[in-house]
């Protein structure tokens, strides 16, 4: 009896609710006047006024961290639809996502190489100077085998626009020590 009133409710609310103002957009990214972002654990697009709002994934999987490739045509993402978080590719104008990783550990996207021919994820496969350390790695959006970026340590990072440098962050900036007071910074190197 419960279960079916909360089902009237949801009906008899779902309208009114769709017109209210959305909260809690994360990992937003920006290409072309569209952004895109994970809200209720899927991929949504939108229009930078707000308008022509598009939900690109819908399932019950967690989806983070989109980010548009270069040329704005592809939307990278980390899901967790295999039990852990792999990387996966969808179109921007929306279509059926691609998964591009498959190992056991989170592999969690961070961008694009400049071409727009791979994206640069973080991930802790023990590759780098501790097993536990997350290190970066790229995938071909074409699908293939992951490639180290050769780094100790990468949780973020961005290329410059012509692929010469790379500026990254060595770990997330994430303090879980009792009582610490310091500063949440990380270096950019």
């Amino acid at each position: 009896m419960i279960r079916k009133a909360f089902f009237v409710a949801v009906a008899v609310l779902l309208p009114h609710l769709a017109q209210a103002q959305v909260k809690l957009l994360r990992y937003p990214s920006y290409s072309k006047g569209k952004v895109a972002f994970s809200y209720l654990g899927d991929i949504w697009t939108a229009n930078e006024n707000g308008g022509e709002v598009q939900r690109l994934t819908d399932n019950k999987a967690r989806e983070i961290y989109p980010r548009f490739s270069p040329d704005g045509q592809w939307i990278a993402f980390s899901s967790n639809r295999e039990g852990n978080y792999d990387v996966f590719a969808i179109p921007a104008a929306g279509g059926k996502p691609r998964q591009l990783t498959f190992h056991t550990a989170d592999d969690n996207v961070v961008g694009w190489t400049p071409d727009g021919k791979k994206i640069l994820f973080s991930s802790t496969r023990g590759n780098g100077a501790f097993p536990t350390v997350a290190t970066l790695w790229e995938v071909p959006l074409e699908g293939g085998i992951e490639q180290p970026v050769p780094t100790d340590w990468g949780a973020y990072a961005s290329y410059s626009p012509d692929g010469s440098k790379l500026a990254f962050m060595r770990h997330p900036s994430v303090w879980s020590r009792k009582h610490y007071r310091g500063a949440y910074a990380a270096d950019i190197w």
